[in-house]
């Protein structure tokens, strides 16, 4: 029923990249977010599709559990008019919805706060004086490693959140003696290698954490979905996500990808089917992508493989403008 909202040519949504795709909320079980411009008759037309989503389905919809956030420097009378149109009270940033932390600005510790809690609460419950080591370390890696994980799917914590998570974890193995910490007769690093090399297999949290961030760039890469569109529309209108450069000013999560991009792309190599991939910024012939050995290739050549083919057989003419006359050619056209 949202959906319909964008073919009234009165509404005036939430503003986004045009090439991109046109999102006017999200779902989640019985969790709605609703983006939309402050723009009253816009409102209205979303207040009026919730009211008649209630009389169909005969479920209500809570106000007082429902809230809009703004920036903070919107001005006093736009809030005003949110308010009045939608019933809703305003919510500033931070707060967590479905376990990961929505906030406006730069990163800060303190919004995983609830995280570092639910790993410290969970060890509270455990009467840890009468489990043994071999215990110990099987509730560390099916109960406590395992809650962080949804979270660092969706976003990475702070180095700092993560190191202060895995401190509670070793202090929970070793244990505590007239609340006084005990010694500490190996380390984390030591005591996350296999039993065959002498630790004991606890996963770093570090390294789950990278391990994600390696994962979403394959999703990214590899997947057709509404976050990938919504990225690429984004930060990749023209220039190949390859061939991007990182600025401080795009967000946490898509910094992280373009740091991690250089180390798996060495690791990926793509089989011609359809011909989709990128001519010059996949990795098709199994030697890295051309634009490695042909300055040529512009970042902004954004031609697929299709492009240079003619009833299954290479478009030689095309070949040569694109890639020159050089020992490549010779490889491709075999």
């Amino acid at each position: 029923m949202l959906n319909l909202i964008h073919q009234n040519p009165m509404y005036k949504g939430f503003s986004m990249q045009h090439r991109g795709p046109q999102i006017n909320h999200l779902s989640f079980a019985d969790d709605v977010i609703i983006f939309t411009s402050t723009d009253r008759y816009s409102m209205s037309l979303i207040m009026n599709t919730l009211k008649e989503y209630e009389l169909t389905s005969d479920q209500l919809n809570k106000k007082e559990k429902s809230h809009f956030m703004v920036p903070s420097n919107t001005s006093q009378n736009i809030i005003d008019r949110i308010q009045e149109v939608t019933g809703f009270s305003r919510k500033d940033s931070p707060f967590t919805y479905l376990g990961c932390p929505l906030y406006i600005g730069r990163q800060r510790i303190i919004y995983y706060s609830q995280l570092v809690e639910k790993v410290s609460k969970k060890i509270c419950g455990w009467q840890a004086r009468i489990l043994s080591f071999g215990g110990k370390i099987t509730l560390i890696k099916h109960a406590l490693q395992s809650i962080p994980i949804h979270t660092m799917a969706a976003i990475s914590p702070p180095k700092t959140t993560i190191k202060y998570i895995e401190s509670i974890i070793t202090e929970f193995f070793w244990g505590r003696e007239q609340d006084r910490r005990r010694y500490h007769w190996a380390s984390l690093e030591t005591m996350s290698l296999s039993y065959v090399e002498g630790g004991v297999g606890i996963r770093r949290l570090t390294d789950i954490c990278t391990a994600l961030q390696y994962k979403q760039w394959w999703n990214f890469r590899a997947k057709s979905s509404l976050w990938g569109q919504f990225l690429k529309a984004k930060y990749c209108q023209r220039a190949n996500p390859i061939a991007k450069k990182v600025h401080t000013s795009e967000s946490l999560v898509w910094r992280y990808m373009m740091k991690n991009k250089n180390i798996l792309e060495t690791h990926i190599t793509w089989k011609i089917n359809s011909g989709s991939c990128s001519f010059g910024w996949d990795d098709w012939i199994g030697r890295g992508a051309l634009a490695k050995h042909n300055v040529n290739i512009s970042s902004l050549n954004n031609a697929t493989i299709v492009h240079f083919l003619i009833n299954g057989e290479w478009n030689e003419m095309k070949l040569r403008q694109q890639h020159g006359k050089s020992a490549d050619t010779g490889r491709i056209q075999k």
